[in-house]
């Protein structure tokens, strides 16, 4: 006979196993199924693909957003103290490096930030005082509001609107990126820095909405650092797996779903490829993209065809991901100097806005750009990652999926765009000839899409971060608040609040799970 759970999570990426460690410590019996071989979804890493030994972090590697989040701060599941979850925090965080070789560099220390800024602009280096000033303290109000239930999108903005602070914060919400950068400064390295840095969310730093990226992440650098995670990405949903089954959790992996069984309005467990039904007696909850949650998986008789147009409407971010994996001899020596060889992320960008705004151009049209790659060399300060003496290094571009001539071609020009991004490097270190190249990964927005469902169009975002898909309209209002139109059948992922990047944004959906279910979730967490 088929065993029975209280609750299954359908796909283990790390806010899904989130979701499942809390409640199996509420005591509930959980099984999480997910289709790869193993979990991880966007924090995957994986041995041995650059070359043998060395470890490839195949989505995400940047763990910043979730330095604030209580999962992590007060340590709620043991991550840290019981299953040693290790980050290090590199006191050069990020630079921005320009075709001439200066750089703005990024530090956990304001002052020498500005200093950096100065070179350019007095002015300007200034105004980053003064823009982290007025930061910092919205920094714990937002990073408050990302990792607990959000209210709805009106009741936020009348929130907001009670006083001058939060009438300047909405104001933030409401513009882009580049506003902010043009009321801020006056050189345009300084503005293409600020636009550059906002980008790594997948948004077009000129859309409205974007701005936020920057009054949240600027101040958050500084206060918490941007990490590197001891052991790659991998190692997040490895502590939360060690979490869940300690706490009498299941995982099954090679396990996909293909429907969801519903039966008189209520979601009471899924079916896998191959037919086998598994059950859940108090709720199910999703990983999945939204855009999977359609007629198909749901049963077209259970939800309306508001809600169906809604899925459809859903927006897609405005690029993706082209990811590169390096097996070295040596890490990556850069022209601008040992403070940016020393930095964590390493960014490549125009020196103008002309320059800059070309780039995201041409995603808008179809057309691969290969200037401006970001490289991280996490093996020197993780070398569990490569053979002794060794480094990986990660590359990483953003591009169209969906290229002039069709999404296709990605497997035609795949090596020549890699092969362009590595040559853009190279114009900027002194050591990234063949001889240093042990062997190499490359993954495609293309690749993205065939290796995960939920990354339809090569979305590892699920879907974009436009101001209508923020807060309490994410995916969309009628949804927002992680309960899907089939009761006990919930939400959580990218697809939903806080949105995209490693923040385990699954706290939030399991807090309103177990309220549903009445369970105080500060008993289980305190």
């Amino acid at each position: 006979m088929a065993k029975n759970y209280d609750v299954i999570v359908a796909g283990g990426g790390h806010n899904g196993l989130v979701v499942a460690a809390y409640l199996a410590r509420a005591g509930l019996s959980v099984l999480v199924v997910e289709a790869q071989d193993q979990c991880g979804g966007g924090a995957m890493s994986k041995r041995d693909l650059a070359a043998p030994g060395f470890l490839t972090d195949m989505a995400s590697i940047s763990h910043g957003l979730i330095q604030p989040n209580p999962l992590l701060r007060n340590d709620e599941l043991g991550l840290i103290s019981k299953y040693g979850l290790t980050y290090v925090f590199p006191e050069n965080t990020t630079a921005c490096v320009f075709p001439d070789d200066r750089a703005v560099v990024f530090y956990r220390d304001v002052d020498k930030t500005c200093e950096t800024i100065a070179q350019f602009s007095q002015h300007d280096a200034e105004a980053y005082r003064k823009f982290y000033e007025t930061a910092i303290p919205q920094l714990d109000l937002l990073t408050a509001g990302m990792y607990i239930p959000t209210p709805p999108f009106g009741k936020f903005y009348s929130m907001l609107e009670g006083s001058q602070e939060g009438r300047d914060l909405l104001h933030m919400i409401l513009i882009s990126t580049n506003d902010i950068a043009n009321e801020w400064f006056e050189d345009d390295h300084m503005k293409v820095a600020f636009n550059r840095f906002s980008a790594e969310t997948c948004m077009d730093p000129r859309v409205a909405g974007s701005g936020l990226n920057l009054f949240l992440m600027i101040p958050l650098l500084h206060k918490y650092g941007w990490p590197v995670l001891v052991g790659g990405s991998q190692s997040l949903p490895n502590a939360l797996i060690q979490s869940l089954t300690d706490n009498g959790g299941e995982v099954r992996t090679s396990a996909r779903v293909t429907r969801f069984i519903v039966e008189s309005g209520e979601c009471k467990g899924v079916v896998l490829e191959g037919g086998e039904e598994i059950h859940a007696g108090r709720a199910v909850v999703t990983n999945f993209s939204i855009k999977q949650l359609d007629a198909d998986m749901l049963g077209a008789e259970n939800v309306s065809e508001h809600y169906l147009k809604r899925v459809r409407n859903t927006q897609f971010q405005e690029f993706q991901q082209f990811v590169q994996s390096y097996a070295l001899h040596e890490a990556p020596v850069y022209k601008a100097g040992k403070d940016v060889t020393d930095t964590w992320m390493v960014q490549l960008a125009p020196e103008t806005m002309d320059g800059f705004n070309a780039e995201f151009d041409a995603y808008s049209y179809g057309r691969p750009w290969t200037e401006t790659p970001v490289g991280l060399c996490a093996t020197k300060w993780d070398t569990t990652r490569a053979p002794d003496g060794k480094h990986v290094l990660y590359l990483y571009h953003y591009e169209p999926y969906n290229l002039k001539g069709g999404a296709q071609r990605w497997d035609e020009i795949k090596e020549e765009v890699a092969d362009g991004c590595l040559n853009s490097l190279r114009q900027h270190t002194t050591n990234m000839g063949p001889e240093n190249i042990i062997g190499r990964w490359v993954n495609t927005p293309l690749d993205l899409e065939r290796r995960d469902l939920a990354w339809k169009q090569g979305n590892s975002n699920h879907i974009g971060s436009q101001l209508v898909q923020q807060y309490g309209n994410r995916p969309f209002a009628e949804v927002s608040d992680y309960r899907l139109p089939v009761e006990k059948l919930y939400l959580t992922g990218p697809s939903s609040h806080p949105g995209a990047s490693i923040m385990g944004g699954g706290r939030a959906t399991a807090y309103v799970v177990m309220e549903d279910l009445g369970i105080d979730f500060d008993d289980v967490v305190g």
